[in-house]
């Protein structure tokens, strides 16, 4: 291990002084989500990092300040599902965000009219407008720069989410597994008060969730044979605190893992399930450098579901195909090796354009 030219803060909240992160520590801190996956990162962009002095601060969803400025500042946003473009983009280096920073609305409304589509369209409206002070100021930051001469603007590039809940297992291969589709989560995200209008019209997540869960037992009952490992939780943090053996060995058990959406279409479950070589089925995955030539099987409805397990179940070729598929884009485009080579390199070319 190389001595760190370069500082890291976990920075949780603007009233909170940042926490030093050794981020060769095993036990990352723990007040912080996804910093396993995220450790590792870190660890393999200092193998290819030219540049030193840098202060990462490494942030789940602050996206107003940051305890200190200047182009060696470095900020990494882990969860803001508001897609808003932090306040303070400006006065450092460089952004790094999961999520990123626009919002897709994920279907056509006019062609494909739907309960589900018309809740997608009323959530993408909402964040649009949650979401218009950060770009205003974007623009308004923009055009200040360019009156100052400054004509190239502090990057924000996306970068994955990663693994959470999930444990370093050998592979285990897919005849192997004695379950063939796995999911645990939650359905409906935090309880409702009755005067809530999502409570009454219900949430895309809510609506796309059980209409999965409800195309599954459909599939079952006419397929009897087929081995589910399916658990509902209460929320997303009680999945979160399951044991993280069970929770990693449940899913090492599957063939097929279900990725419905939640209040984003992106999720750590898509990255858990194909860095374990599972067969994601999920809904529309944004257009970003990552999800390039993911092996994923994309639907637009989970009425579909019924027809995709078949097709799959039925045709081993297939599953072993699109196992060693999934495996090969993990190593390739999101394992910690690649993201912290990305994050290097978008560093190094900064310093030297600089």
């Amino acid at each position: 291990m190389k001595p760190l030219s370069n500082q890291y803060f976990v920075y949780i909240k603007a009233d909170q002084e940042p926490i030093p992160w050794n981020i060769y520590d095993v036990n990352p801190p723990s007040n912080l989500g996804l910093s396993t996956y995220y450790s590792r990162v870190f660890q393999a962009m200092e193998k290819h990092l030219k540049v030193s002095g840098l202060v990462f601060y490494v942030t789940w969803d602050e996206i107003n300040e940051l305890p200190s400025y200047g182009e060696n500042v470095i900020a990494v946003v882990l969860g803001d599902e508001w897609f808003r473009i932090p306040k303070y983009f400006h006065k450092v280096g460089a952004v790094f965000k999961c999520l990123g920073t626009r919002p897709i609305l994920g279907c056509n409304p006019l062609l494909q009219p739907s309960y589900l589509n018309f809740l997608s369209v009323i959530q993408f409206l909402r964040i649009l407008v949650y979401r218009l002070p950060w770009v205003i100021n974007y623009h308004f930051q923009k055009f200040k720069l360019w009156q100052t001469g400054r004509t190239e603007i502090p990057p924000i590039y996306d970068i994955p989410q990663g693994y959470g809940n999930s444990k370093d297992l050998p592979i285990k291969d897919i005849e192997a597994r004695p379950n063939d589709v796995f999911f645990a989560g939650s359905v409906v995200h935090v309880p409702l008060p009755p005067w809530s209008l999502k409570q009454w019209l219900g949430t895309p997540k809510t609506f796309s969730r059980r209409e999965m869960i409800s195309s599954l037992n459909n599939f079952m009952e006419k397929h009897p044979e087929m081995k589910a490992d399916l658990s509902v939780t209460p929320g997303f943090h009680a999945t979160s605190q399951e044991d993280v053996s069970t929770y990693s060995e449940r899913m090492m058990n599957a063939k097929i893992c279900l990725i419905p959406r939640g209040t984003s279409f992106e999720t750590i479950r898509f990255f858990e399930a194909i860095r374990y070589g599972c067969i994601p089925v999920t809904e529309l995955l944004p257009s970003r450098w990552f999800y390039e030539e993911a092996p994923a099987i994309q639907i637009k409805n989970w009425r579909e579901l019924g027809e995709v397990l078949e097709n799959l179940l039925e045709n081993k070729h297939l599953l072993q195909e699109k196992h060693q598929e999934s495996l090969k884009w993990w190593e390739t485009k999101c394992s910690e090796a690649v993201v912290g080579q990305y994050m290097a390199e978008r560093l190094n070319s900064l310093k030297s354009a600089s």
